[in-house]
């Protein structure tokens, strides 16, 4: 099973494994060398396939400084092959007991000398002394002895291609694809799989890698759903890069391991069962999520003081990983905020699947060395992207007008001053326009606030500063577009509903003796009595429970919503205590995050609601 290889395994940390071939397959009945230029036009590569009577067909690539001269790159191809053609013969010899070590040498001189290359451009050769900058140009060509090479500069490249090493039935399989000179929408997914026992296809129908015999399946995009018939099966996937009529050299990566089984019915696939279909027009669905970030899920910290009852594999992103992309397609949202992003994660794993599933996304990182933020998504065929904004509060402290009167306030206490203005939190809002309901707008925002238990105070003035920046910007926009938008804001707010960030946002007012400004006696400040007016409400109220850890369990995460403007239709339960409570805590085997990710569905009123309640919010008391 795969839980005991990982629970065997000594690697401490997840690693890529994976091998790398050219394809086979021819690109067209003609020849291509592929030469790039980097972006600063100091080096170029060159790649190319060659095959000879002694040497089956391999891929050379060679790595050059753009301002060496063309002699001493052509000379090097023909060292290049001839020094595989000679370890080819050597080994050749070996069998027939030995080559006498002038005979190699021989051979060696032979080879190198027997082999011509050269560069022409229409018909003329180019001279050995050009740089190689100004030497390769489109449409010319390559002779490597009897082969002809038309230079493709700067097609559209596969840089590197990568499977996880570990493949679950029933999970998505993800490539991670760095391409050059194109999109990732645009190029030619092939997925293969290994025949299994018993199976028999036509010879045109099956393709042999290492010594294995690979068949294709029917998916097209940049990750592979294999089912449990498939446990056993290796995975090798083709990737044609192409830009417009332009295509590059096929690059094929084969998985490390077979299908392997997975972790069996998960709860998020219970909760599923509520969101099997696409919202209608006039609503849309909400996923608020901290899918805990990699830098804080995988240390010795974490595995041994923060969720020692979880399992060491079920840390390791390899693993989680399959489970939240999962997750989060099953729900089949159309916004989707998440916090506690890594870096990579978004841009080699969400972006490139969700825009795959139709989705746009945005990412906002916070100003730390931990590479993770909040990152925000959105399905393109329901909403139209008109503005996007993104700040880190300390900056946003400093640089922003509209929270001038807030930086005053702090700099009272230069103990809070200071452990604001260097704190790391985002924000991130989005404009959107639904495309089913254009008179409309909606701004959706999005963050995670500070986390230490003993900083209410700090959370409350991050979340005043958030709801002042959405209030601002929703007042720019309703001037800009003409219509006040309906605010959603999301996100892990690290304050349990007791709390005043709560109160603040649902209720409209603070009071001065809220129990959040005495949290630390040091950054006190007092006298404060902050103020919001956008009517907010929870729309899936407050659970016992949205984080739940062996040392804490609590509400912690949010989706607010603007109840003038838009009605919450339905809330996905939250997954039976047992469940979660089953390994003590979360993450687990079948929790990929230490959080419960928050799912409602909400539709457009056709007319503003409770907006005789609204003003009066602002004099309750607390």
């Amino acid at each position: 099973m795969l839980f005991m290889r990982f629970l065997n395994s000594k690697l401490p940390h997840f690693k890529w494994q994976c091998k790398i071939r050219m394809s086979s397959a021819a690109v067209a009945a003609e020849k291509y060398v592929y030469v790039n230029h980097n972006s600063e036009g100091k080096t170029l590569r060159l790649s190319f396939k060659y095959a000879s009577q002694d040497v089956k067909q391999r891929q050379y690539t060679l790595n050059r400084s753009s301002a060496e001269k063309l002699h001493i790159v052509l000379n090097r191809i023909a060292i290049n092959i001839a020094n595989i053609e000679e370890g080819k013969k050597k080994r050749k010899k070996k069998k027939k007991n030995g080559c006498p070590d002038e005979d190699e040498e021989a051979m060696k001189t032979e080879s190198q000398e027997g082999l011509p290359v050269s560069l022409e451009c229409n018909g003329v050769p180019v001279p050995g002394d050009m740089a190689n900058s100004d030497a390769w140009k489109d449409g010319s060509i390559l002779q490597i002895g009897e082969h002809r090479y038309s230079v493709a500069v700067n097609a559209p490249t596969v840089i590197s291609v990568r499977l996880p090493k570990y493949i679950m039935a029933g999970f998505p399989v993800h490539a991670r694809i760095e391409l050059e000179h194109c999109d990732l929408h645009d190029c030619e997914m092939t997925w293969f799989m290994t025949v299994k026992r018993g199976q028999t296809f036509p010879i045109h129908e099956v393709y042999k890698v290492s010594n294995k015999l690979f068949v294709k399946t029917h998916q097209r995009s940049s990750f592979l759903m294999p089912k449990t018939t498939d446990l056993g099966r290796y995975i090798l996937l083709r990737v044609t890069p192409c830009a417009g009529s332009r295509r590059g050299m096929p690059v094929e990566v084969m998985s490390a391991s077979t299908v392997e089984a997975g972790p069996g019915f998960c709860p998020f696939e219970a909760r599923q069962f509520f969101t099997t279909f696409l919202t209608p027009p006039g609503r849309f669905r909400c996923i608020s999520y901290n899918i805990l970030a990699d830098v804080y899920a995988d240390t010795s910290y974490s595995r041994s003081i923060l969720f020692p009852y979880c399992a060491s594999y079920a840390l390791d992103l390899c693993y989680r990983k399959q489970l939240f992309t999962k997750e989060i397609l099953g729900y089949k949202g159309d916004l989707i905020c998440l916090q506690e992003v890594d870096r990579k994660v978004f841009r080699e794993d969400l972006e490139p699947i969700l825009e795959a599933n139709g989705f746009l996304g945005y990412y906002t990182e916070k100003c730390s060395p931990m590479a993770e933020g909040v990152a925000c998504f959105f399905r393109s065929s329901k909403f139209r992207e008109l503005e996007v904004y993104s700040t880190v509060l300390a900056t946003a402290l400093v640089e922003e007008k509209a929270l001038a009167d807030i930086t005053v306030t702090i700099s009272q206490n230069p103990n809070l001053r200071n452990r604001i203005l260097n704190l790391p939190t985002a924000l991130q809002v989005l404009l959107l326009e639904p495309l089913d309901k254009p008179k409309r707008l909606l701004l959706v925002a999005n963050t995670h606030l500070y986390y230490h238990p003993n900083s209410s105070n700090i959370r409350l003035f991050q979340a005043y500063s958030c709801i002042r920046l959405v209030e601002w910007l929703r007042a720019e926009y309703t001037e800009r577009y003409g219509v006040e938008p309906a605010v959603i804001f999301a996100g892990d707010f690290n304050s349990r509903p007791a709390y005043g960030v709560y109160k603040l946002f649902t209720r409209g007012y603070v009071s001065q003796h809220a129990v959040d400004w005495y949290s630390n006696e040091e950054e006190a400040v007092f006298g404060l009595e902050p103020e919001q007016h956008i009517p907010l409400a929870s729309a899936c109220g407050t659970p016992a429970y949205t984080n739940y850890t062996k040392g804490f369990q609590g509400c912690l995460d949010y989706i607010f919503y603007d109840y003038m403007q838009l009605i919450r239709e339905s809330v996905v339960p939250m997954p039976p205590h047992q469940q979660v409570a089953q390994e003590e805590g979360l993450p687990s085997v079948h929790f990929p995050s230490d959080h419960v990710a928050q799912v409602a569905t909400l539709r457009y009123s056709e007319g503003k609601n409770l907006a005789q309640n609204h003003d009066h919010r602002k004099h309750l008391k607390w």
